[in-house]
């Protein structure tokens, strides 16, 4: 009698045994992605800073921090145009701070431009550098990292963007938002800037760094529950951990009852218009300002085909704001602009908080520009 090969057990449904564990090792990440319970509250006070008005104030409490790290400084920046934040850098290094960066590869230029102009004392923008002082203080370590003047940056070579502008000081505290290191950033934008003294927060960040420092190019996309004095929230970052996010920013849209105010410097996804659309159709109050200059791309017309007001900012420069505000409770900012890139391809994070009093001052920075925007 010949012998029969045992058969294993169905897989689920009748799916090969190879797609179950993909199924499987699928729900596995997307658990170990989820947020954690948020602690208990940390010492310590948030900050915001709103860009123009507050540039001078946001510029000096940066380069406090940089002045005031004892141990390490990792920066994960999109642009890198200014010089005061490239000298307080090489300050911090030349006192032994352990200073990283990471970079998008569109301006390596930039970093090294910035970087070494500061190296030589140059204090006037823009810095003129000649070949000769780049090709002597810039030093190859890989093909995607170099030593710039001493401090050590590897670069985003993916096709989506690494669009991060934040900081983490000494693992204590994160330096984050909409705010590029550039001088226009401080000086003509509208942007928001956040201080976060959380270590809870900074150690999620600081994780999500030596991710994309050490190759791995999507990043970690862990989010981090973390909690302040008058302040708690999550953390998400893009692209691994984007759905979390998108999903995070739906839900919370979803369960708004009142009020949604939103400042954008884009808005693309398809899914967050019809969120919105649903908000103005349940009796919610819905204003929209939007970047002039994205205007076409971002998709108004679909929300004034829907009732929706809709204006469009009133900057000759950028108006570079990715905020929402949720019944005077909820922010949400971040560098994430509210664009399918942002949650599927782009290196980005997304803050969700709740806090009646950081949602004021954001609330009065959306309502102030929306009384000077024009409507569509």
């Amino acid at each position: 009698m010949g012998t029969r090969r045992r058969r294993g057990r169905k897989a689920i449904a009748g799916l090969p045994g190879y797609l179950l564990l993909l199924v499987l090792v699928l729900v596995w990440l997307f658990q170990e992605l989820r947020p954690g319970p948020v602690p208990p509250a940390e010492t310590g006070e948030a900050e915001v800073y709103f860009m123009p008005g507050e540039g001078p104030r946001a510029k000096a409490r940066l380069l406090a921090l940089m002045d005031g790290a004892r141990e390490s400084l990792e920066g994960a920046f999109y642009e890198f145009r200014d010089l005061e934040v490239a000298q307080g850098l090489l300050r911090a290094k030349a006192r032994g701070v352990r200073v990283r960066l990471y970079g998008e590869s569109d301006y390596r230029e930039d970093f090294r431009r910035y970087l070494v102009a500061a190296s030589l004392g140059q204090r006037e923008e823009p810095p003129r550098v000649r070949f000769a002082e780049l090709k002597e203080r810039v030093r190859p370590l890989s093909l995607d990292c170099e030593e710039v003047a001493g401090i050590p940056i590897c670069y985003d070579e993916r096709e989506g963007f690494m669009h991060h502008k934040f900081l983490v000081v000494d693992g204590k505290a994160v330096w984050t938002g909409s705010t590029n290191m550039t001088w226009n950033a401080f000086a003509r934008n509208n942007e928001n800037s956040l201080l976060l003294p959380s270590p809870t927060l900074a150690q999620g960040y600081a994780r999500e760094f030596e991710a994309l420092f050490g190759g791995q190019k999507e990043g970690l996309g862990q989010p981090v529950a973390f909690a302040l004095e008058a302040v708690e929230g999550v953390a998400y970052f893009s692209p691994r951990g984007g759905r979390l996010a998108r999903e995070a920013l739906l839900k919370r849209l979803s369960e708004a009852q009142r009020e949604v105010l939103v400042a954008a410097f884009v808005l693309t996804d398809r899914e967050l218009v019809e969120a919105l659309k649903e908000a103005h159709g349940r009796g919610l109050s819905v204003r929209i300002l939007l970047e002039s200059r994205n205007l076409g791309d971002s998709r108004e017309e679909d929300l004034l085909r829907a009732g929706v007001p809709v204006r469009q900012d009133a900057n000759p420069y950028t108006m570079h704001h990715k905020i929402m505000v949720l019944d005077g409770t909820y922010v949400v900012t971040g560098s994430y602009n509210f664009s399918a890139r942002a949650y599927g391809v782009n290196n980005e994070n997304l803050l969700v908080l709740k806090s009646p009093s950081l949602a004021e001052r954001y609330r009065k920075e959306v309502l102030r520009l929306w009384e000077a925007g024009s409507p569509l």
